[in-house]
């Protein structure tokens, strides 16, 4: 007799998830070649945004009784472009332990959205979760150290995870459910909306890659860090679990900071250290809802 092997569709949904999680980390890298190359802050941000809106304009079409919820994917995508730019600029200026370390800090910024707008009652894990996260902000942000400038930049930095919180949050039970892709398609183009005119007021000294180290970067922050996690985490995520799925994200944040350290030879001192620890941490104990996730983050 001929036995089929038995599969688990969730093993090979974490495998996506877990892809994904590492690529998302790659971003600061990538972000931070194309500084040292003389890209600016608001060109990286558009680079990184700009190929995955060519992929998801496929998907814009949208029946006439959804336009209310693609308007307000819209809006989203326009108000993280802002929260994006500012976190690129952080990268640019602040230490990049710092500005990834910041970025981190969304669930805390996720349980007070949830509590106070949408009047969601954080659980016990949650709420110890939080406090973690908020600990590794108080070590990771050091005010005495920083000059009136970069606390602008700290400012922000702390759009981001201000941004991604909301997303989470709304995005969990969202008011009329869309296509996954249609979804993203919309938040995406806004990105591009706030992005693109951004780019063109700050009038750029560069706007196209003068080396080859250059051009890989791009490709590489936008395909590698943007469009195929993107790929990855929708394919796998309805597999999985989503409170594995919170346990696997944690990679991002040490592939974010180690690559930096390894390969670029930034420093991490013993409070970003211990600040990443805790953050990992958090995210190991906040529990979520056992069920499958139908809906993916733009990040």
């Amino acid at each position: 007799m001929i036995t089929k092997p038995i599969t688990n569709p969730m093993i090979n949904g974490q495998h996506f998830v877990l892809m994904s999680a590492f690529f998302y980390g790659l971003n600061p890298f990538f972000a931070q070649l194309l500084f040292k190359e003389g890209f600016g802050a608001e060109m990286v941000s558009l680079y990184r945004f700009i190929l995955p809106a060519l992929f998801f304009a496929f998907f814009l079409r949208t029946p006439q009784a959804s336009w209310p919820e693609a308007c307000r994917m819209l809006m989203l995508g326009i108000a993280s472009g802002v929260s994006i730019f500012g976190y690129f600029h952080a990268l640019n200026t602040l230490p990049a332990a710092t500005a990834i370390l910041i970025y981190y800090t969304y669930p805390v910024f996720s349980v007070l959205i949830g509590w106070i707008i949408f009047k969601r009652k954080p659980s016990q894990n949650a709420l110890i979760a939080a406090a973690l996260v908020a600990i590794a902000a108080s070590l990771t942000v050091r005010p005495e150290t920083l000059s009136a400038g970069l606390l602008l930049s700290v400012v922000g930095c702390f759009l981001a995870p201000l941004m991604v919180a909301t997303q989470v949050q709304y995005l969990s039970n969202p008011r009329r459910n869309i296509p996954t892709m249609n979804r993203m398609a919309w938040i995406t183009i806004g990105h591009i909306i706030v992005l693109l005119p951004i780019a063109i007021w700050s009038a750029p000294v560069l706007v196209l890659p003068v080396s080859l180290t250059g051009l890989l970067s791009i490709l590489g922050i936008a395909l590698l860090a943007a469009a195929l996690p993107q790929i990855l985490f929708m394919l796998g995520a309805p597999r999985s679990c989503a409170d594995k799925n919170a346990l696997m994200g944690s990679l991002e944040l040490v592939v974010a900071l180690l690559t930096g350290a390894v390969l670029l030879g930034e420093n991490i001192d013993r409070l970003e250290m211990t600040a990443m620890v805790l953050i990992v941490l958090a995210l190991f104990i906040r529990r979520v809802e056992n069920k499958p996730v139908a809906e993916a983050v733009v990040g």
